[in-house]
């Protein structure tokens, strides 16, 4: 029978108990048990109702009492990467009151941050930063001269990343005194050799082991007679032998200069709790590898990890997904794409597609077990999934890359270096473009047309619905010439029927509607809202052209000129940031050109907007249509102004 999630009051007692974390540093292994269960509970509480990261906080829920227990974290510092794994935290550093504002507009983030809290010690919402970070609080507390202690907790698949081999390597020479909890929730431990290697790890993080160790390897850099024998290096030798011998995994981590103890159950408090107790007193880098399992404690989320990992609304009863209005024949962009490359992937066998730890979310997971070989998982590695990319598109193949916008920032380097410069035809899609919701600043995607609007021979285009999207696919497939990039946004579409987009032609728009008065130019999201503007504008007797760009790079070089030299006023409209973006590429446009008609650039601001519904979010940025209608009134010429003086109406509410 299924475990239910229990709404009980008494339950909550402890947790509701607790006005500062230290009090659990005086909580007994009973009280400790109960603390974590009810932690375990309050978050599929509020991730039933909120949605949220359910499965990896419910797999590291003993982790973070451990640590609680052992650590003050007002003086230690701790650093969770990603903070996937953080809500037990977050709920016992104060926040469990205002738990159930999770991923609301002014409400609890669903990441680490460390304007939410002075227990967050360091920010983060891409994977792989932890190591790197706590190296520089230990640096920063040596050169400061103090004493507390610093902690990472790093996922299995966060050790994928080549950052946090970067700082194990870094710390392997610098021999900081630093602690990282390897929260290992993707193999479990063998029982044939489970019990040996528990009881070595028992005997290794002992006190009589590590004074034994310590003494022996003095006692052979003293002695008079060890440099011509070799003594201590073969006494160093022994000791790491007969570890890598009982436990494999500590050789990666002993090789880069990391004492490494495990595996340990992460879900048993006892074993967590003495062996924290134990590796706390030891100086230089130190390493636990804790076996866990994400969605543990709910019994749906144990069996479909992948599933329950970022959840929407649940029965927390029977783990059933609360069904959100239909949106008839609607499906999600990342979708749209999916099943396009999956068309290609039938018509040709050179298609590859590569992504980034990433195969749910940019649509592609169906395509793995019909595609294995050309359906490429290669772990949370930006950086050498475009690389990888840029070596497959010298061979013939035509490479697709699926990455989140937010994500590909990561890889700026390596599309400059190893596919711009070469004019490599690799092709980039962008999932999750513009603002993404209750995720926040970490995950939106802002930045993209800006970083790739600067690259020579990159090309770029936006889809304003999922059947643009199809057609650009297809373009991009047949594009040999150099890299090319689509961005789209998070959400859904309806319109998905080909036929009914214009052919496309690299670097043309489309003229929607023509007028004089004012020039709409917009991309991808934006170009229904200057739909929706023109309507408005045009009920004031102002005539108004909206032009669906469809190319960031090139421009439409011909039709901005035409319209911008006819018109009283020509706006930009995108949802990136207004630096350097597709507003910026039309004035640099108008500039060369010698145009000299009033402009309104409208983007995203120059600061990071919070989390809240997508809605709020566009509201937040000045990019709702009823915003983005009152502030062409206010940059139209006075000339037009009078045209409509006595005629202002109430702009209608926008569609959602």
């Amino acid at each position: 029978m299924k475990e239910k999630s229990i709404s009980d009051s008494s339950m909550k007692s402890l947790l509701e108990s607790i006005s500062q974390p230290q009090e659990i540093q005086n909580f007994n292994l009973g009280e400790l048990t109960q603390l974590a269960q009810e932690c375990r509970q309050r978050i599929i509480e509020v991730t039933s109702r909120r949605g949220g990261h359910l499965a990896s906080s419910l797999g590291a829920v003993e982790i973070t009492v451990a640590l609680l227990k052992n650590f003050d974290f007002n003086i230690d510092r701790l650093v969770w990467d990603v903070g996937h794994q953080g809500y037990a935290y977050k709920i016992l550093t104060g926040r469990n009151e205002k738990f159930t504002s999770l991923g609301k507009n002014g409400g609890i983030k669903k990441f680490l941050s460390r304007d939410e809290s002075s227990y967050d010690h360091f920010g983060a919402g891409h994977a792989s930063t932890s190591i790197s970070a706590a190296l520089g609080m230990a640096i920063g507390r040596d050169l400061q001269r103090k004493k507390h202690r610093v902690i990472a907790v790093i996922g299995d698949g966060a050790m994928t990343g080549g950052l946090a081999f970067e700082a194990l390597n870094h710390n392997g020479s610098l021999d900081k005194n630093m602690l990282v909890i390897y929260n290992d929730n993707g193999i479990s431990i063998d029982p044939n050799v489970g019990a040996i290697s528990k009881m070595l790890t028992r005997f290794a993080s002992s006190q009589f082991y590590n004074r034994f160790r310590k003494e022996t390897l003095e006692f052979a850099e003293k002695a008079p007679f060890s440099e011509r024998l070799g003594l201590k290096t073969t006494l160093q030798k022994m000791h790491d032998s007969a570890k890598s011998f009982f436990s494999p995994p500590s050789m990666l981590f002993e090789q880069l200069g990391w004492r490494y103890f495990g595996t340990v159950d992460g879900h048993n408090l006892p074993e967590l709790l003495d062996i924290i107790n134990q590796v706390k007193k030891l100086d230089g880098p130190i390493v636990v590898h804790a076996i866990t399992q994400k969605g543990k404690g709910y019994a749906y989320a144990e069996e479909d990890a992948l599933k329950y990992h970022g959840v929407t609304p649940f029965e927390p009863e029977d783990g059933k997904f609360k069904k959100k209005k239909s949106s008839g024949k609607a499906m999600s962009y990342s979708q749209v794409f999916g099943d396009k490359l999956g068309e290609l992937m039938e018509r040709d066998e050179s298609v590859v597609v590569l992504t980034a730890a990433m195969l749910s979310g940019t649509g592609i997971v169906n395509l793995q077990p019909k595609f294995p070989d050309r359906v490429l998982d290669v772990g949370i590695a930006e950086g050498h999934a475009v690389t990888c990319s840029a070596g497959l598109a010298t061979t013939g193949n035509k490479p697709f890359v699926a990455i989140y916008s937010t994500f590909l920032q990561r890889a700026l380097d390596h599309i400059i270096h190893d596919v711009a410069i070469q004019q490599l035809p690799v092709r980039f899609m962008l999932d999750r473009a513009g603002f993404v919701g209750a995720d926040g600043p970490t995950h939106h995607g802002m930045y993209d047309l800006t970083y790739l609007r600067m690259l020579p021979n990159m090309t770029i285009m936006v889809p304003r619905n999922g059947a643009e999207l199809r057609c650009m696919i297809e373009f991009a497939y047949g594009h040999e010439t150099g890299p090319l990039a689509i961005r789209y946004p998070r959400g859904s579409t309806s319109d998905l029927d080909e036929k009914n987009i214009p052919p496309l032609e690299l670097g043309k728009a489309q003229i929607l509607r023509k007028g004089q008065d004012v020039v709409l130019l917009a991309v991808g999201s934006m170009v229904d809202a200057a739909e929706q503007v023109a309507d408005l504008l045009e009920k004031n007797g102002i005539t108004v052209a909206v032009i669906n760009a469809r190319f960031v790079k090139p421009l439409d070089e011909d039709t901005i000129v035409q319209f911008g030299r006819d018109s009283q006023l020509l706006v930009s409209l995108e949802e990136n940031t207004i630096h350097g973006g597709f507003g910026s590429g039309v004035l640099e446009l108008l500039s060369r050109n010698q145009i000299y008609t009033a402009t309104l650039q409208i983007g995203a601001p120059d600061r990071f907007i919070p989390q809240g519904s997508p809605d709020e979010q566009l509201l937040a940025a000045e990019l709702s249509v009823e915003q983005i209608y009152g502030r062409v009134l206010e940059r139209l010429p006075a000339v037009v102004k009078k045209i409509r003086k006595n005629r202002t109406i109430q702009p209608k509410k926008r569609a959602s």
